[in-house]
């Protein structure tokens, strides 16, 4: 199904971004920029993150109905799940962690988590993306400013996550090369979990749907 795709893509989503925080080398923009501001504010990054989501979303749903526009779906399973869940679940795998006794981690074992981190963000993005359910609050931002300025998606996305870049800066955030290569270099990766995961998985789910019906149709014929 379509919707354990989105499911289990967002939990690994989140369990790579707090990999990538442990690791100390930086976060994706979107999150680096969360997790920057929430640290002077008395609510927690999933907090702190869900409501910036929502705004997101309100803001780009009254300019679709203020200007009367349509376009791509901007509601779905795939955005309440992703909007709702990748921050508290990054807040619940770091207190786990915490709670566990992890603490600070040495150099050899932080550069270490980057591989499984980012493999990890990227094949949970192919998931959720291929899956087709509605987009993040945030992704579905560089799209609508594409479309509104006939600006190529990658410029705007480069925009949006540089001026994230800047408020997590501005705010102390840690921005490391794991920003970098989560901004820049994951598309590749997430290219070839599309073409060897995610899109094989999809056509494996409607091969047995198409199964079960015509066995169905079938079992109703011959009674």
């Amino acid at each position: 199904m379509k919707q354990f795709m989105v499911v289990f893509g967002v939990i690994l989503i989140g369990f790579s971004v707090t990999l990538l925080n442990l690791s100390g080398f930086g976060v994706d923009p979107f999150n680096c920029m969360n997790m920057a501001v929430s640290s002077h504010l008395p609510v927690s990054y999933g907090i702190w993150q869900l409501f910036v989501n929502c705004v997101l979303f309100a803001g780009m749903a009254l300019y679709r109905k203020i200007r009367n526009r349509t376009g791509h779906k901007l509601f779905g399973f795939g955005t309440v799940v992703n909007m709702v869940f990748v921050g508290i679940l990054v807040d619940w795998f770091t207190a786990a962690y915490h709670g566990l006794g992890g603490g600070e981690l040495p150099f050899v074992q932080r550069c270490l988590l980057l591989v499984p981190a980012i493999a990890g963000l990227c094949l949970g993005c192919s998931l959720y993306m291929t899956a087709n359910l509605g987009s993040a609050p945030y992704d579905s931002l560089g799209q609508e400013i594409a479309r509104e300025t006939r600006t190529p998606f990658r410029a705007c996305r480069i925009a949006t996550d540089l001026t994230c870049v800047i408020i997590a800066v501005i705010f102390g955030g840690r921005v490391g090369v794991g920003s970098v290569i989560s901004a820049c270099g994951t598309g590749p990766f997430i290219q070839f979990f599309n073409k060897h995961v995610s899109r094989p998985l999809l056509l494996t789910m409607h091969s047995r749907r198409k199964k079960r019906r015509i066995k169905m149709i079938m079992e109703k014929e011959s009674c």
